[in-house]
Formats: C-alpha cells, structure tokens, sequence
C-alpha cells in the first residue's frame, strides 16, 4: 500500500509544485517589485474581481481587500532594493482570512490559492504572533482559516482540492512552523476531506496528505531528535523553582487502594507526556489522534465511506509502526498511547468486530506492535494472546475466515525467531506470566488433527484441510525460529573476539542456569497452583514446602492477595472457612486492603475483585463482617455508619442486590423502592441517606460486581442445555453474541489493567533458551507431521509435514550440543534426533534386500528426497543417525539393480504406473545427485562428524558384503570416495579417517569372495596412488597406517589369487610410486616377507622379484626412506634365504643382503645426517652408534640368524658373504662395533647351537665352524691395528673355550666349558687358528699381548681337577696344543713343508716369556709322564712337550736377551738334558723309546750346534750320560750324531 502512496504523492507533488510556482510574467520595467508582493495583489485582485464580492456578507472583505491593495501601492512607492526582498504577507492576512470564511465557493478557492503561493515562497510564515490573540502565533491562525472552508463547502469538491494543497504546503513548508493544536486541526481536517469528498481524486489527494503530512512530523523529529527547544528550557526551569517552593509545604495524603505505598512511588515517576521539544509533542500528538481513530465501532462498519476510512486509518498507523518505529520506542508518551489506547483499540476491533478487513488488519498491527514494542508491551501481549488470539481459535462465536486470520497471524509472529524465543524468556520463564509458547504450541497442534470422515461435509472438509495446513505451517516456523535462533547464536560467537567469547560463554553459562532454574521454579509453583485449585490446603502445603510461600497467615495472605493464577473459587472458600487459621489468612487478607476515603460500593467491589464469594452462607457472613470491621477501621471520621454491625447489613444487603438484578433466572427484579425497604431501620435503628441507596441502586443496576477479568473460559461451562450442540440457530447466535460480549469485556478489562503495568522486558541472547523450547515442542511437532504423511493423501499437506520434519530433524540435530552436556542429557538429545529420521525412514517403504518391496507412490519419493536433503544439508549433526540415511541410499541403489521388477502382490493399474514412477525415480537425477553431493560434501564435514559419517558407511557396506546371494559393493564404492574427498584433511583427523575405513577394507579384503577382495585391494591399491603422492614428512607414519590394509589381506585371505593381486599391487606401488614411499616400505616389506612362506610359488616368486628390484634398484635412489625399513627388508631376504622351497632363491637372497651392506657403506655419510633430524627416534645415540645399529648390526644379525636356520649350501653362503662384507667394509668400522660383531660371529661356535644341529652336527662343525674360524683370525689379522688391543682377550677367551675339552658331566669354572669329545673338531680347528693368530701377527704383538698369550697357553694346558680319567680326546687336543706352541715359536720345520719353513717367533718373546711357556710344557710333560706312560698319545704328549722345552730353553743359552737370567736358563737346560736321558734310559717299550729317541736326537742335534765354550753349561754328567747312551742307541741318525757329540766333546777337552 505504502508503494501505492509514494507514486500518488510524487503525481500531486509535481501537480502542487506547479500551481504553486504560477505567476504572470515580470515586466522588466517592475522588476524591483516583490514577487510576495505581486502574489499578495493578484490574489486580492482576483477575489475583488469575483462576482459574489458585492453581496453584503462579503463588504468588510471587500473593505479589507482594497485597504490591502491601497498599502500595497503605497508601500511599492516608498520601497528600496533592499526592501523589496523582505516583503511579509503576515500583515495582509486579513483579508485572506476573510476570504477563507466566504460562503462563496470562488472566493474561497482563490484565497486558497493565494494563500499557498505566499506560504510556498515564504511570504507567509506566521511565526509572528497573531495580534487577535496574542496568547496564539499567526501560524494557529492560519491553519484555522485553511482548514474552515471544509465545514462550510465540503460538498464543493474545489475548494475540498485547494484546500487540501494548502495545508499540504503549510505543514510541509520550511518557512512555516505548525506545531500542537493547529497541526492536529491540520490532520483531523485531511480526515474529514476524506470522509465527506465524494470524488475519489479528492480522497486520494487527501489519503497522499494524510500520509505526508504525518510522515513529515515524524521526519522532522528524527532530524531535531531530542535536543531540547527553548521553551521547554523555560518551563523546566520555572517548574523546578515551583516544585523546590511547594516540596516545603507539601503534607502526603492518603489514597485508596491494596497498597498505600505505590502513590508516593508514582508520583516520583517522570511526567510520561513531558517532552524535550515541540517536535516530539508533535508525534505523539499524531500518533495519539491515530490510534483514537484507530478503534471502530459497531456501527462504523455498516457505513462504507466510515469503513473504508478507518481501514484507511489502520492502514497509516501500520505504515507508521513499520517506517517509524525507531521513533516511537524512544517516546515514552507515545509508548503510553500505545498501552492505553491503541492495545484497547485493537482489543475492541478483534473482540467484537464481525468485519474480516477490521480484524485482518487489526491483526497485521498486533504483529507490528509484537515485533517492534514487545519490550514495552510485555503484559499488553500478554492479554492479546491469552484472552483474545487463542480464545478466538476455540470459540464458536468467532467465524472460520476470523480463525484462518488469527492462524496467519501466529504464522507471521512465528517466523520471527527474536520473537519466539522472546516469548517464551518472558512469559513462559515469568513466575507470574502465562506459558504463552506453551499455549501456542498446544493450540496448533489441536488444529492438525484429522478429525474429519467420510460423512462430514465437503465444506467443512475443506475449512478444516485450510486450518490444519496453516497448523502445520506453523509448527514448523516453529521449529524453524528454533534452529535459525541457535544458528544466529553460533555466527555472533563466531565473529566476536576470542577473550570476549571465553568471558561472554561464562556470563552465559550462569545466565542460562539461572534461566533453567526459574523455570523449575516456575514449573513448582504452577503444579501447587494446580494443585490449590483442587485441594487448597493441600495445595498451599505444597507452595510452602517448596518455598513460594511463608508459613504465617500474613504470608498467605499476601500470596493470595498477589497470585493471580490461583483459583478464585477455592480462595473465597479457603478465606470464608471456618478454620482457625483461615480465618487469621482472611483477616490479613482483609487488613492489607486500604479502603480510606472511598464509599463502601467502592470498597466492596475492590474487596471482591480477587476472589467469587462462596457459596455457603455462613462463609459469606464471615467474610462480610470482616469487610465492615475493616472499612470502619479506615474511615473512622465517616458519619453514615453508626456501627460496624450497619456496614454489614449494607454490605451483605449490596451482594443480595447485585444477585437480584443480574441473574437471570430471576424474573421478578426488586425496585429501588424494595430496595429502600429492604434497608429501612438498620443503622443502629436510623436509616441510610437516601441519595446513598440511590446511589447503590443505579450503579448496580448498570455495573453488577464482579471479579477482576480473566475467567473467560469458563462462559463455556456455564452453557445452559438449550444453548448446546441442540439449540436452534437464534439460540446459538445469541450465544455466540454472548461469547463475544463476555470475552471482549474481559479482554478489554484486562489490556486496561495490563496498561498500568511495568514489566521488565528480558530480550532473549541466549542460545540455550531453545532446548528447552524445543523439548516442550518437538513431540506435538512430530505426532502431526507424521500422522501428516502417514493419513493424508493431500500433495499439498504431506509436503507441509515433509518439511516440517525436514526442520524438525535440523532443529534437533544443532541443538544437540555435543560439549558442556552430561551423557545422559546427550542421549535424551539424540533420541529426538533419532525420532524424526526414524520416522522418515519409516515413511520412506523402502525395503531391505531380500524383503518384498511395497509399492512406492510419490509421496514415499519425497520422503526419500527429504531424508537426502537431511544427509547432504545436516550431516554435521547427524551422528548416529547417518546409519539410517546410509541405507537409504543402500536401498535406492538395490532398487535400481533389480531394475523396476514388480513385487509379488496383487496390485491395480495405477498402483503399477505408481510403482514404476517411483522405480524411475530412482534413476533421475533428483536421487543421484543427492546421493553424489552427501559424499563429496563429506569433506566438509567436522573431525566428529565425519568419524560418525565413515562408521555409519562402513557398517552398511558391510551390510552389503554379508548379503549372501550377491554381494553389493555400492557403498564399498562410496567409501573409496570418501576416503579420496577427505584425504586433504589434517593428518590427525586423517588419521581417525583411516582407522575406521582401513579396518572396512581388511575385513573387504579377507572375504572368502574374490570379486570383493579384489575390488577392496584395486581400490585400496588406486587410494593408495592418489595418498602417496600427497608425500610425508619424516618422522610421520601416515603412509604405514594407511598400506597396513595389505599386510592384513596378505596375511589373512585364504585365496591365492586374492594373495597375488596385493603382491602386484605392491609391485605396481613400487615401480610406479617408489619416489614417494617413505614410511610405507615398512608396508611394502611386511608383505613381501609375508609372501615369502606362501604356499603358491606364483605369489612367492613374484614377491622374490620386487624385494630383489628393490634392493638392486631403488636402494640407489631411496636408501635413506628405506632406512627406517631397512630391518623388514632383511627380514624379508632372510625369510627367501631360509625357505627349502626355493632352492634357487636362497643365495641369491643372501647376496641381496650383501648389497645391502654395499649401500649402508654408500651410505653411511648420510645416515650419519639424518641421525641429528632423527634425534627422537634415536634420542641418546651418537651418529657411530645410529649408523652401527641401523645399518651394519641388523646385517650380521641376518645373516647369523641364517648360518642356525639353513642348509649347508645356504649356510656356507652366508658364511662366506658375512666375511666379505667384513673383510670389504671392515675398513669402516668403528672400534666398539667390532666387540658387537664379534660376538655374533662366535655365536656360530656356540655348543648350543650345535646341539640343535643333531641332525647334521658333523657337517655343521665340518662346513660351519670349520670355516669360520680360519675367517674370523684372517679378518683379525687384516685389521690387527684396529682389533688386538680390544678384541684380541675376547678372541683368546672365545679360543679357550673352544679348545677345552673336558669331560661333559658339568662346568668346572665360570670360563671354561666342558665339551664332548664330539667336539674335537672344533678344538682342533681353534688349535690351528690360534696357530696361525699368533704366527701372522706375533711379531706385532706388545709384551702385553705376550703376556695375554701365554696366559691364554697356560690355561688350556692346566690340568682339570677331577677324579675320573680324562678322555682320549683331551690329550689328543693337548698334543695339538703343545704341537702349536712348537711352532709357534720354533717354526715349522715338519718335511712337508720344507718350501715354506718359517723361523718361529722366538726371537719376538721375551725370555722370561719364554720360560713361562717353557712351565706351561712341562705341565704337560708331567701330566702325561703320571697318567699312563703306556698310552701311545700320551708318550707324543710327553716327549713334544719335553722336545719343545729343549729347544727352547738350549736356545735361550746363547740368546744375548737372557743374560740377565741365564742362571734360571741354565738350570732349565740341566733339567731337560736330565729328563731327556732319563726318559730314554728308562724307557721299556720300543715305542716309547722311539718316541724319546727323537727327542735325544734333538738333545744332540742342539748340543753340537753349541759353541765349544758353552758345551760344560749341559751339566758335568753330561759326558757320562753320553757315554751310558752308547748302551742303548738304535738307529743310524742317533749314533751319528752322538758320535758327533762325543767327537766334539773330546776336542773342546783337548781345547782346554
């Protein structure tokens, strides 16, 4: 309308603008003439010109025009330049006046005209004072001359024309100012154009100045805002020096009423119509006359013009309320118009007014006044609703367009979410406010019910279907304002800065607690309320156990007295019974009741205000004695009662009259006479003054007494038979009436009390206010919706309920607040969440795979459309429930795979083409892109959210898998996407991801169907691709949690083929996407090594290729990412060399692992980097012991672990492979690896580990250790520099133990082992290497060394201490022993090896060091000399250990480094020669004189190569034993050479 407005004022605008700027042509010879001037005259002239100036009612205008235009001329005579701009039409304004008051219509027009003109220039201003009445501006006088021709012309459609323009301009004009009474005259003037113009141009010429002129008031206001004007400076000042002069004599009076104090409180209260200027008196002004307009009364409506204006009327103060409401909330005047006369006025047109266009409009205002001025009209809105709004929705008496109206209005109010959820902070919290939300809610669900059948009529049908689909429009604005109030909640925390959101989300915290606990409070008190309504004292015992009430009868008292909630009927019979302490409760009730200075009509009707008398006598009696006592007690100075007995009398005779007079059942009314008699003699014997009874009588008999308003419900209670469902229509007409009458006064009744009320107003800020909103609402919402879509078949209605549980379903899914909620409110959350998709699904028909499929009609598609838009738009919320919508889509997807099969029931024509609709509709885009946008909008989703998104798919998808007859993998493909859409996440809420997806392809992996394992591994397998290319950090394990799929596949699948597609997989993975591996070798490996004990030679075949094209290859370039896998992958070569499957495959897997070794040694610099960015991982580790344990340990472990688990064949290769690498890279190593190392070489040696080689001990020993050992000294003596001084006490005490061989019953001491003669061998073995140890490296041994050395020598030639005889093999292993010293320090001098004899050592050991060995072989010499001298070994024994001492100790006699022991030599010499000789002469077997020939021989031999001098040192029997040795000799090489001792003993005695 207002659009309509804006066009129209523009048109008249530019029609005004031209009449007004009409002037005749300047002549260039007047130019100094005034232009006000020249208007003033023209004007004048033109009404001295009209015809009816001569009739003698117009003579003193004519006198008054001419003197103008005299002036005029006289004044133009005498006139500057400088004057000729200042000319003032304010002095003129007679004769304009007069001519305003002409009764002709010309005269009027053109004086209109004139006056226009001077206004719109600025001529005429009238701010002057109007000097007729100096109390009034000239400007009050002007308005009044406009505005007069319209009561004497207003059938003359010009002059109504002109004169509209003219107060258009004066009131628009910046030249004038019309404030107060005259801009009021100016409006009610507009109105009246209005209503007695019969042309419609006129009328919206006047409905166009109406509105401009209000809007320019208010405009004006907001320019000048509330700055204050002079004039109200001046009063406030005068009245301040007034109120300071009167407050010291001013005496405070008393004032009737419940409470004495609220006069003095509101007589503190600021003025409510005080204003700061003329500007804001203005508006209210204009605003007040609106809304006195505003209210229509019955017989307006039957008059068309009188409609249509104040329709009109409605209309601009709606415009007003809309446009200007910023205005209007700052005017506290204003806000008071509103409360006492524009909610009255509205009250009255919605309570009596049968017009629709009345009430429509009427409602349009309350919705205005409800969105922008609830603050101020908190108990106001109270009224409408409570007594008026929803009482219209259940009274017959209102028609069904005025209930679809009332419905649209709360629809309007309920898509207002401040609204909403500001009703229910203030009411609904309000201890003493009604649960309007509540109510509401309640009301509309009533009018969803289906309550119509097959024989109501089509009509009725069709008001009922219009109500219920506005019902179910507004449950769901509803549930709307809810959800769109939490959502504004969130982004205003969004957008507020972070330390004001902390500060702010406490404030709220405890706001929202102190909320919850009102209305606890509330809910107490409302449930004793009802309580009291049954059993009072039952009831009262309930308000004061939980604290609303006091235990004293002034505290009962007080709450009787304030509750206006309690029921009336039950507090008059609680304060007239005859109990002790209700009679105390009704003596205070009474005694706070202040009836001074007021009759005792006045004070009976306040008496009776709160409560309805009982119904018992003696309880009214009670109850009227108390009354008397307590009016008497306030008013002690009256002279009317003698006795309080009197005022009893009357009282009661007060209530008789009232009963008499305004009960209908009774006929025969008393007459005031009656009256008279009825009170003749009562007072104390006197009578009543006369006029007093009259007075009672007449306000009785117009105005009965009764109870406050507000028990409108109860008229229907009270329906007597003949006026129910039975009753003729006249009888229900009156009822209705009746119903409307009584209601209209009680809301009347009630807006004006409710308009002296100050309530505070709570704006709603919290978010949490709407739980429990919605837990008050949600179940009513969903009962309809469903009984919607389940009962109707209305397209129209079902849609309604589709979308009402579509914002059901987001109202309880954001409410559903997962932090700052106990578990078990949580759950209570979810349920409601969880009805509404229940109950969509329900909806849906959709059937499980194997289940038959009922029809689907259009309305189960939307459903399934509805449950989409669910999925795609709430995801974030729907947790739990995304189950439901996963199959959903499961179910959608089944249907297209049957392809539109019909189901097995009966069915007709149209239920089939239903059927196949729906089956296409499967199929349109409406369906798959739905589905499509729920998982690519899954990236979008929150960490939880999405966890509770992949739980969901994956437990359908399993659903799927299981279903026996053929597995579906729809879902299987959906979790692929997912899982490619989500794969930009943060690694953290990846990682969550991953966990719940990666264990759904384990278990798709290892299902016993190959179609599903391997689309689970192809798939896994393209994720994989598209993963590792996003690359990893180091240090992350992302890419080893996401590959672990195939290790659980590989390891669990039973299929062969399935076992070989993860291996190729993992070969494709490799060659194609190797560079971008990093902690997913770990993955690649465990597989490999997985497949190496695979039954299928396929699978372990090709999974011995990729490990070797990844050892030979990749290493190259992916050393350093492989080195965190670098263990799996010896692992992995390990498990190839250890299988007997493949006998091909063992060595070359232990040659891989020697190229391994070949790059940890390419390597090493840049392990040695990484270990400093490896610090956590290796935390402690110096760069040495990163590279040792990393690299080269794990090596040598492998490698030793495949020497005790392989063949021979593998054995010896990785024997000699292990050796290699230490002899190639040995080099490299560090010190303190070398102690490592070693003792993993050792551990080949170790008996135990022998033992578990039963089977093939002799080729262990033969083959194994054996070979070793010659290794282990060649890699000593290669790296001697880097290994004696550490290692060289470990090889020594390795070798004791080897060579030890003792008897194997136990362990004698903690070094030495006792072995079985099974392990000869391996002494043997040690024997020799210790051999050759000493013999490659002694000349670069330190005395140290020695000392070890011979230390080691004395040991292994000690005697064990043990009672049984020693094996064989012990002194076979002796002899060695001994045998090896010989050499060792002698030289080889055996004829095999006459090519390569070697010296010995002799001359690198000290002499004393030759001595200890010297004790060490005579040891061994006595310990076969006393075990049995028989024994073949022991005679070698004996005489190699004696033979040894000889040359040893002889050749020490002539060593110059023995000088400083020769005695000790000497005597060592003297002892061998005598055991020699001994020895041989006593010897009684041939063998063992043999056996002791060799050594006489070598006595002799050492003897002659003696130099002559040194011949006596042998002792000075020496020539004697030569001599007894000519006895015994044999064989041909001793007689020569004891012939050439004896010859040289001769000629050294001949010598000297």
């Amino acid at each position: 309308m207002w659009f309509i407005c804006v066009y129209s004022t523009s048109k008249i605008n530019i029609m005004f603008t031209e009449n007004a700027h009409e002037c005749p042509r300047m002549n260039p010879t007047v130019q100094m003439k005034s232009m006000g001037a020249i208007f003033l005259a023209g004007g004048i002239k033109k009404i001295l010109d009209d015809r009816d100036i001569k009739r003698k009612e117009n003579l003193q205008l004519k006198k008054a025009c001419e003197c103008v235009l005299e002036d005029l001329k006289a004044e133009e005579e005498h006139k500057t330049e400088a004057s000729s701009s200042s000319f003032e039409a304010d002095h003129y304004f007679l004769s304009l006046e007069l001519a305003c008051n002409s009764k002709s219509p010309e005269i009027v027009v053109s004086s209109l005209a004139c006056i226009q003109k001077l206004i719109a220039y600025g001529y005429l201003t009238g701010n002057g004072v109007d000097t007729s009445n100096p109390g009034k501006k000239l400007i009050d006088r002007i308005v009044t001359a406009i505005c007069a021709p319209i009561v004497a012309h207003g059938a003359n459609e010009t002059v109504l024309l002109n004169s509209n323009k003219a107060i258009l301009e004066v009131v628009l004009s910046s030249h004038c100012e019309v404030h107060g009474e005259s801009l009021i005259h100016a409006v009610r003037t507009c109105f009246n154009m209005y209503l007695t113009s019969k042309n419609k141009m006129n009328q919206a010429t006047a409905e166009v100045t109406m509105k401009r002129v209000i809007n320019t008031v208010i405009e004006k206001l907001k320019q000048f805002g509330d700055v204050k004007d002079d004039e109200t400076i001046v009063r406030e000042v005068v009245e301040m020096l007034v109120t300071s002069t009167d407050e010291m004599e001013l005496q405070p009076d008393g004032r009737a009423g419940i409470h004495k104090g609220n006069r003095t409180k509101n007589n503190e209260k600021e003025d409510p119509l005080s204003f700061q200027n003329v500007y804001q008196e203005d508006v209210f002004l204009v605003f007040q006359e609106l809304c006195i307009l505003s209210q229509i009364e019955e017989n307006e409506t039957t008059n068309e013009i009188s409609l249509r204006f104040k329709l009109l009327i409605m209309e601009i103060l709606l415009g007003v309320l809309q446009t200007h409401s910023v205005v209007l909330q700052s005017s506290q005047p204003c806000i008071t118009v509103m409360k006492r006369v524009l909610c009255i006025a509205l009250t009255q047109n919605a309570t009596l007014n049968p017009n629709i266009q009345v009430f429509e409009r009427s409602c349009d205002v309350f919705v205005e006044l409800l969105d922008k001025f609830k603050a101020h009209l908190k108990a106001s809105i109270e009224v409408f609703f409570k007594d008026i709004i929803l009482p219209i929705l259940v009274l017959d008496a209102y028609s069904f367009e005025q209930k679809m109206i009332v419905m649209k209005t709360i629809e309007k109010i309920l898509t207002n979410p401040q609204s909403v959820v500001d009703m229910y902070v203030n009411y609904d919290l309000g201890l003493t406010s009604g649960n309007l939300f509540k109510l509401i809610v309640e009301e509309i669900s009533k009018t969803t019910v289906l309550t119509a059948n097959d024989y109501t009529p089509y009509a009725q049908k069709v008001k009922e279907r219009e109500m219920r689909l506005l019902g179910l429009s507004c449950l769901s604005n509803i549930l709307q304002c809810l959800a769109d109030w939490w959502q504004v909640c969130e982004v205003q925390k969004i957008t507020d800065d972070l330390d004001e959101a902390t500060n702010q989300n406490k404030i709220e915290k405890t706001t929202v607690q102190t909320f919850e606990a009102l209305k606890q409070q509330k809910n107490l008190l409302e449930q004793g309320i009802q309580i009291f309504a049954e059993k009072p004292k039952k009831g009262l015992k309930f308000l004061q156990d939980n604290g609303f009430v006091g235990e004293s009868a002034i505290d009962v008292a007080d709450f009787m007295m304030k509750e206006e909630r309690l029921d009336k009927t039950q507090v008059g019979d609680y304060l007239g019974d005859i109990d002790d302490f209700n009679i105390s409760v009704m003596n205070a009730y009474i005694d706070i009741l202040d009836f001074s200075s007021i009759d005792i009509l006045a004070a009976l009707r306040l008496f009776l205000e709160k409560f309805r008398l009982p119904g018992e006598a003696q309880k009214i009696d009670r109850l009227m004695m108390k009354f008397a006592s307590r009016y008497i007690d306030c008013n002690p100075n009256q002279e009317i009662f003698a006795s309080a007995s009197a005022a009893y009398v009357l009282a009661y005779s007060i209530i008789l009259l009232t009963t008499d007079l305004h009960n209908k059942t009774i006929k025969n009314k008393i007459t005031k006479e009656g009256y008279f008699s009825m009170n003749r003699g009562v007072n104390d014997g006197a009578n009543f003054p006369e006029e007093l009874l009259v007075s009672i009588f007449n306000d009785i008999s117009k105005n009965e007494i009764k109870m406050k308003a507000g028990a409108t419900a109860l008229l229907r209670s009270r329906v007597t038979p003949g006026q129910g469902a039975l009753a003729t229509y006249e009888e229900r007409k009156k009822m209705a009436a009746l119903e409307m009458e009584a209601m209209s006064q009680t809301a009347r009744a009630l807006m004006e009390s409710a308009s002296d009320t100050h309530s505070h107003f709570t704006p709603a800020q919290h978010q949490h206010h709407v739980n429990p909103m919605f837990e008050m609402c949600w179940a009513p919402c969903l009962v309809a919706f469903s009984m919607g879509v389940q009962l109707s078949d209305d397209e129209e209605e079902w849609s309604l309920c589709l979308k009402g549980l579509r914002v059901g379903t987001r109202a309880a899914c954001v409410l559903q607040e997962r932090n700052g909620t106990e578990e078990k409110e949580q759950k209570e959350r979810n349920k409601r969440k969880e009805a509404f998709i229940k109950a969509l699904v329900g909806f849906t028909l959709l059937a499980a795979p194997g289940a038959k499929q009922a029809p689907l009609l259009k309305k189960n598609t939307d459903v399934i459309h509805t449950l989409l838009l669910i999925g795609k738009e709430d995801g974030e919320y729907l947790d739990e429930s995304w189950i439901d919508v996963m199959r959903c889509m499961s179910s959608l997807d089944f249907m297209q795979l049957i392809g539109g099969k019909l189901p097995d029931i009966p069915m007709n024509e149209a239920t089939i083409q239903s059927f196949q609709e729906a089956f296409s509709y499967t199929f349109s885009q409406s369906v798959v892109v739905p589905i499509d946008r729920i998982f690519t909008g899954s990236s979008r989703l929150s960490s939880e959210a999405i966890i509770h998104f992949v739980h969901a798919l994956c437990e359908v998808s399993r659903e799927e898998l299981a279903y026996p007859e053929a597995p579906r993998m729809f879902l299987l493909g959906k979790v692929v996407e997912v899982a490619f859409y989500n794969m930009n996440r943060i690694r953290f809420e990846w990682g969550r991801i991953w966990n719940v997806i990666g264990e759904h392809f384990n278990a798709a992996g290892c299902s016993s169907d190959e179609s599903v394992a391997c689309y689970s591994i192809d798939a896994l397998r393209q994720l994989s691709i598209k993963f590792l290319e996003k690359g990893e950090l180091p240090n992350f394990r992302f890419q080893k949690e996401f590959l672990r799929p195939f290790e659980v596949m590989m390891r669990n699948n039973q299929n062969a083929e399935v076992r070989n597609l993860v291996v190729q997989c993992c070969t494709y993975l490799v060659k194609a996407h190797s560079s971008c591996l990093r902690s997913g070798w770990q993955n690649i490996f465990s597989v490999m090594t997985i497949s190496s004990g695979d039954e299928s030679m396929e699978v372990v075949k090709s999974a011995f290729q990729t490990t070797s094209y990844i050892v030979e290859h990749r290493f190259k370039h992916d050393f350093l990412w492989i080195l965190e896998s670098f263990q799996d992958v010896l692992k992995c070569l390990e498990e190839f060399a250890c299988n007997p499957n493949l006998p091909g495959k063992n060595t070359e897997a232990i040659r891989l692992i020697g190229l391994c070794a070949a790059s940890v040694s390419e390597n090493s610099h840049k392990m040695n980097e990484e270990s400093h960015s490896d610090s956590q991982l290796y935390k402690g580790l110096t760069a040495d012991q990163h590279i040792w344990l990393r690299g080269w340990l794990p090596i040598f472990l492998k490698l030793s672990s495949i020497l005790n688990e392989s063949k021979s064949d593998v054995r010896k290769q990785s024997l000699n492979v292990l050796f290699e690498i230490m002899e190639k890279y040995g080099s490299e190593f560090k010190d303190e690896w070398w102690k490592d190392l070693f003792d993993i070489i050792f551990r080949i040696f170790d008996p135990s580990k022998i033992e578990n080689h039963n089977s093939d001990k002799q080729e262990w020993i033969s083959t194994t250790c054996n070979h070793a050992m010659p290794k282990v000294v060649n890699v000593f003596t290669k790296f001697f520099t880097q290994l004696s001084t550490e290692l060289l006490p470990i090889i020594y005490k390795q070798f004791s133990v080897f060579i030890q061989q003792r008897m194997s019953f136990q362990f004698l001491t903690s070094s030495i082992i006792i072995i079985n003669s099974e392990n000869e061998q391996i002494a043997l073995c040690t024997i020799s290497c210790f051999e050759t140890l000493i013999s490659k490296n002694g000349e670069k041994f330190t005395e140290s060394m020695w000392d070890q050395t011979i230390e080691l020598i004395r040991d292994l030639c000690s005697t064990p201490t043990t009672d049984s005889p020693l094996p064989l093999e012990f002194y076979v292993t002796r002899y060695e022993l001994v045998d090896s010293i010989s050499r060792i320090v002698l030289g080889d001098t055996r004829e095999s090896l006459q090519h390569q004899k070697s010296e010995g050592l002799f001359l690198h050991i000290s002499p004393q060091s030759l001595l200890k060995i010297c004790d060490v072989l005579a040891e061994s010499y006595k310990m076969a000399k006393l075990e049995n001298p028989n024994k073949p070994n022991l005679i070698k024994l004996e005489t190699r250990s004696l033979s040894t001492m000889l040359s040893i100790t002889v050749r020490l006699l002539y060593d110059l480094r023995a000088k400083d022991i020769s005695e000790e030599v000497f005597k060592r010499v003297l002892e061998v020669v005598s055991l020699s000789f001994k020895g041989y002469g006593s010897a009684k077997l041939d063998e063992t004189r043999g056996a002791y020939g060799d050594v006489v021989c070598e006595l002799l031999s050492q003897c002659n190569s003696l130099p002559n001098e040194m011949i006596s040192l042998l002792g000075s029997e020496f020539p004697s034993k030569l001599c007894d040795l000519v006895k015994t000799v044999k064989g041909r090489r001793m007689r020569d050479l004891l012939s050439d001792s004896l010859r040289k003993l001769t000629h050294t005695k001949n010598t000297n």
